[in-house]
């Protein structure tokens, strides 16, 4: 069952539910009127015939025993407009001597049975009154006067009929409100289907209109935002790539120039020399091109070793990262004199996972590199803390800094929030143009790699 159907099935149960409620106490209310006007009409017929009887008290003819099975004695066939009451009089033989009623016949324009049943309580709560007619201390008979509520109860289910008929039209029109005014609130439920199926479907540019409902506009104004985070996050992911790629590219074109450029020449060297060894006609010459392959294969390992550096920080695994951090620092100083570093790297850092060593060795290189190439600065500021449960890392410098946009990070910046992001660290960077520029950096101790 769908959520419309839902909604309007709860409220046609609620409708349903007040108007019985509502025809009960209806019917509740008629049976005490019924009951009021059945009983007061009793007591004016009483009245009535009390009087009567003090009337014909002082009539000689009722001494006559004769007179007294001559009818009619009270005339009860004047009383045929009181309807409510059934008025007999029976002599003292049992025979019925006279009535308000001359025949029984049934009430015109009768209510249904399931109306007259449910208004059968009163008829059951009002009981036949029996009086005895007793004239000169001599007994004549029984008058009997018998509640009978059913021309009341048509009348009144004459006038319910037509209040059930604007109940009834009354609840249709509600309904259909109803039905229209919840399909007029959920047809907005429509369009969010279809934006999220268009990002299902890949279009990340899909977004929702601003809803009249404040609560639908509040979801229309999260998801746009959403859809747009999506969209940068995948639009920076794809450009990050196409610059991973680039650089993967830079660095092999870099490496292949060292090794054709420095290793090759330096092994035509050693080539040349060791040719020039077999070739010597005395010690001297040969003694003269050892030691040039001796100083052409030290430079060849310190070229080596430079480029084993760049891919992989090989004093990171030997010292840890507390010694390579400095080793790495204090070379930045020797190429950077002119810059007044504030250096505090706590001890420790020894027992963090391999990942998050390089993963901040890596983001401190970075900031380094970029305060050379862009900054400007006259003062650094380098912190590496364990605190707690993380690393904290602040590099900050009082340099020229950059207009911060969203479009504006370069690759390096770009892959160290990657970098971070992926080990769930957080990652933050301030930037002022004249003032400097902030990285504030915190990563994980107890990371565990999947």
């Amino acid at each position: 069952m769908n959520l419309k159907l839902r909604i309007n099935l709860i409220i046609t149960l609620l409708l349903g539910l007040v108007m019985l409620l509502g025809m009960a106490m209806m019917i509740e209310n008629a049976r005490k009127d019924v009951r009021a006007e059945v009983e007061s009409t009793t007591v004016l017929a009483l009245h009535l015939l009390d009087a009567q009887m003090k009337h014909y008290t002082s009539v000689s003819d009722w001494n006559n025993v004769a007179a007294i099975n001559e009818p009619p004695i009270f005339r009860l066939q004047s009383l045929d407009n009181v309807r409510h009451l059934k008025i007999e009089f029976f002599d003292v033989w049992g025979r019925l001597r006279d009535s308000n009623r001359a025949t029984t016949s049934p009430v015109a324009e009768a209510p249904p049975r399931w109306f007259a049943r449910l208004m059968s309580k009163v008829s059951l709560s009002l009981k036949p009154m029996h009086r005895p007619i007793i004239i000169n201390s001599r007994l004549l008979g029984e008058l009997v006067i018998t509640p009978d509520p059913s021309y009341e109860i048509a009348e009144i289910w004459h006038d319910t009929f037509g209040l059930i008929g604007l109940g009834v039209l009354f609840f249709i029109l509600v309904n259909g409100l109803v039905y229209w005014a919840v399909n007029s609130a959920l047809r907005p439920l429509s369009k969010i289907f279809n934006a999220l199926t268009e990002l299902e479907m890949g279009n990340l540019a899909a977004r929702l209109p601003m809803f009249s409902l404040p609560e639908l506009s509040r979801i229309s104004h999260k998801f746009n935002a959403m859809a747009e985070t999506l969209q940068n996050s995948i639009s920076n992911n794809h450009r990050l790539s196409q610059q991973l790629i680039r650089l993967q590219e830079d660095e092999r074109k870099h490496l292949a120039h060292d090794l054709h450029d420095e290793i090759g020449q330096h092994l035509t060297a050693i080539n040349i020399d060791a040719g020039a060894i077999l070739k010597a006609n005395n010690l001297n010459s040969a003694h003269a091109s050892a030691m040039a392959i001796t100083q052409i294969a030290t430079q060849m390992m310190e070229i080596v070793r430079e480029m084993l550096h760049r891919l992989r920080p090989a004093s990171l695994e030997e010292m840890g990262l507390r010694a390579a951090l400095f080793e790495l620092i204090d070379a930045w100083r020797e190429r950077n004199r002119g810059v007044n570093t504030s250096i505090t790297i706590t001890d420790q850092l020894a027992e963090i996972h391999e990942t998050v060593g390089i993963t901040a060795y890596r983001v401190v290189q970075e900031c380094l590199t970029n305060i050379s190439k862009h900054a400007n600065t006259r003062f650094v500021i380098i912190k590496v803390e364990a605190i707690q449960d993380y690393i904290k890392i602040l590099v900050e410098d009082h340099g020229r800094g950059f207009q911060q946009d969203n479009n504006s990070t370069g690759l390096g910046l770009a892959g160290m929030k990657e970098r971070v992001e992926g080990l769930g660290g957080l990652f933050d960077l301030i930037s002022e143009q004249g003032v400097g520029t902030k990285v504030n950096v915190r990563l994980p101790i107890n990371f565990q790699a999947h």
